[in-house]
């Protein structure tokens, strides 16, 4: 077969963790291949830079990257028509499992599957966290729901897998070193994923999963009508576990060499007349399940139960897989649940019923907790934009009962495509006989399902939004986002900033509700921080103890000082964690910041330095308290409050920038910490000044 027609060859090197080594190997093997005469090209590297990383990929042609506007800035891609141009009999793609920007491939497997339909070779890199079907296992296992993922039929139709390995303890090792990440992020991975029992999941995960591909490649050919005897389907609801019972059968199906089916019965006459946030939900999970290559199928009988088992008979199914049934029991008919019926009519065949497994007790969602998916919902009004705005007026009314708020109109096609976006207030003022296409906006805003909670709420409230669509990545319509589905996470994250800013952690629910005990630890470990810091304070002025009995009018103005710097401080760090939490400065902004914060530090320490000096001024024009040297007193007092408010002014503002490059909430950079902080070097300046004003008269 030529090289033009045969389809290229997968090779895929598989690894538990970032820092492994399998970008390395890879290059090793490239260079090997070069080495043998293969015309072979990096399309793509992520080095993060690291020297070893670089230096392997030396002597191969690197095909230049492409360059594609983003949220703001650009991103580097994947040149899919560059490589396809040059074609090369090998081409090397790092990262098979990331998302691709600015392409109509979303995905770089996506791109990975032209370039081997073109007849090119390719070497690339993943890790276990990146397999779809392995979801539920990996947030079981590390507490973090995985963004990119690979569907496992591309794992499983690599013509390799080379598992590249090393142990747990020696992957830490790396860390530490610094070989794998920056010192600030490799902090912040060593706190989440990169601890010892994770890794060693992590690792038996990854071997496991290689050594059930290495069986299915050995019995691939052998008795192949035996091994697919086994026949899988899938119940397929509107609930969100419909989508961890998908993975769970694929996996399954996986083992067994099995076939499945995902299959969703209805009761209504037809599927278009099911509510539509339930028909919204079971389309996305039908997708999503034609995305693990899963086969889908929609049928309709009264008895839902009863369609479901005569299908697997009719279908010779095995096994039947089921959630858990959420629907409220039958009080006077127990039999006669779905699920106690399933199980009963299909006695002959093995029913599976599946729970969601929660880490923390709550009902499950179809999306992470900080996605925008988890809070959008279908209460929106949909029309087509071939609609005269009469007959849209008309649908308005139809769909009322089933909105709770009408604040938009959304145009789609038949596909669910959002065409357009037309307000109520511009609906009723345009005229009768118009179309929705002619009035609507072409140019919204939106976000998708995966974007993060945080960018729903900037553009809700930079544009003063009532609600924004969330499409997926084809641009069809999911749902929307009501600022009032905002309020409570709001609510819930300035409850946290707020607490976290008085130097305490978080509490994790209403405050009377909140155990005893709970209240307690919040509040100790940060207390007892503090105190620790005050020690500082306590040894500072021991320090100093020698000035203090020399000149005890200093003494005097002790609180006046330390009060001063960290009241500026708290300012300081309080308004720079605000701008951080709504967008108004970001990382990139610190040298601004300082310089702003260090003028306004001078300015304010100069105010309150005048009234310092007139206070001592005044009083020892009443009563003489000071001495014959108070105009020495009185200029000591208000360079140490220019010093301590302008350091107060400065420590307060950069803190949390400093947190968050070492990949911690700002918040924590709470009030009473930077108090603390200016309270021990608001002593210093002070007594550093004193000594250079005072020496020689009460010094």
């Amino acid at each position: 077969m030529s090289h033009q027609t045969r389809r290229g060859h997968l090779r895929i090197y598989f690894a538990y963790a970032a820092g492994v080594g399998k970008t390395y190997q890879m290059l090793e093997d490239a260079r090997g291949l070069k080495s043998r005469g293969v015309d072979i090209v990096a399309g793509f590297l992520e080095p993060r830079g690291r020297g070893d990383i670089l230096e392997a990929a030396e002597g191969l042609e690197t095909i230049p990257r492409l360059s594609v506007a983003w949220r703001g800035g650009t991103a580097e891609e994947l040149d899919v028509d560059a490589i396809l141009q040059r074609r090369p009999q090998t081409c090397v793609v790092d990262e098979l499992a990331h998302s691709s920007v600015g392409s109509s491939r979303h995905k770089r497997w996506e791109d990975v599957q032209v370039l081997l339909d073109a007849g090119i070779d390719v070497l690339t890199t993943m890790n276990v966290q990146d397999l779809a079907s392995l979801s539920d296992q990996i947030w079981q296992i590390t507490g973090q729901r995985v963004r990119e993922t690979v569907p496992d039929w591309i794992f499983q139709q690599a013509d390799e897998v080379v598992m590249v390995d090393v142990t747990p303890r020696a992957l830490l090792h790396r860390l530490e070193r610094g070989v794998i990440y920056p010192p600030e992020r490799a902090r912040a991975e060593a706190e989440q994923l990169f601890k010892e029992p994770t890794l060693v999941a992590l690792r038996e995960l990854a071997i496991r999963q290689t050594a059930q591909s290495l069986e299915a490649r050995q019995t691939a050919t052998a008795k192949q009508s035996q091994l697919r005897a086994e026949r899988i389907l899938v119940n397929v609801t509107a609930h969100a576990s419909t989508a961890m019972l998908l993975r769970r059968a694929r996996r399954v199906a996986d083992y067994l060499h099995a076939d499945c089916v995902a299959l969703c019965v209805h009761s209504e006459s037809e599927f278009s007349r099911l509510p539509n946030n339930q028909r919204q939900a079971i389309n996305r999970h039908l997708r999503f399940a034609e995305g693990l290559h899963i086969r889908t199928q929609i049928v309709q009988g009264k008895n839902r139960a009863r369609a479901l088992v005569d299908y697997a008979h009719k279908n010779g199914v095995t096994h039947i897989f089921l959630c858990q049934n959420t629907d409220p029991p039958n009080r006077w008919f127990p039999g006669l649940d779905f699920t106690d019926e399933v199980v009963r009519r299909a006695r002959d065949l093995e029913v599976t019923v599946i729970a969601e497994r929660s880490r923390d007790g709550r009902a499950p969602s179809a999306y992470p907790e900080d996605e925008a998916g988890s809070l959008m919902h279908a209460g929106y009004v949909a029309v087509s934009p071939e609609m005269t705005v009469e007959a849209a007026s008309a649908e308005i009314r139809r769909q009322a009962a089933q909105v709770e708020m009408i604040f938009y109109v959304y145009a789609l096609d038949g596909s669910q495509h959002l065409m357009g976006v037309a307000s109520f207030r511009e609906l009723l003022s345009a005229e009768r006989d118009k179309t929705v296409g002619e009035i609507m906006r072409t140019q919204y805003f939106s976000v998708q399902e995966d974007d993060d909670k945080e960018i729903v709420g900037q553009l809700l409230a930079r544009h003063r939004l009532l609600a924004i669509p969330v499409l997926d990545r084809d641009g069809r319509m999911q749902g929307i986002v009501s600022s009032g589905d905002l309020m409570d996470v709001v609510q819930q994250e300035a409850s946290e900033d707020i607490q976290k800013i008085g130097g305490m952690e978080a509490l994790e629910g209403p405050y009377l509700e909140v155990s005893f005990a709970q209240m307690v630890r919040k509040r100790a470990g940060w207390l007892a921080i503090l105190f620790v810091g005050e020690m500082l304070t306590a040894t500072a002025l021991g320090h100093f103890s020698d000035e203090i009995e020399k000149a005890v009018v200093l003494a005097l103005f002790l609180p006046l000082i330390i009060s001063s710097g960290g009241n500026s401080g708290s300012q300081a760090t309080t308004l720079v964690i605000r701008a951080i939490a709504i967008g108004e400065i970001r990382p990139r902004d610190w040298w601004r910041v300082f310089r702003r914060e260090l003028v306004a530090g001078l300015a304010l320490g100069a105010i309150l330095g005048v009234i310092g000096i007139c206070r001592i001024l005044l009083w020892h024009a009443a009563s003489g308290a000071y001495g014959p040297h108070y105009l020495l007193i009185a200029a000591t007092i208000g360079c140490s409050l220019v010093g301590v408010v302008m350091f107060g002014a400065f420590a307060g503002s950069m803190l949390p920038f400093l947190l968050r490059r070492c990949g911690l909430d700002p918040a924590s950079a709470s009030a009473p910490f930077v108090a603390t902080l200016v309270d021990v070097t608001g002593l210093i300046i002070y007594f550093t000044i004193a000594n250079i004003i005072l020496r020689g008269t009460l010094l």
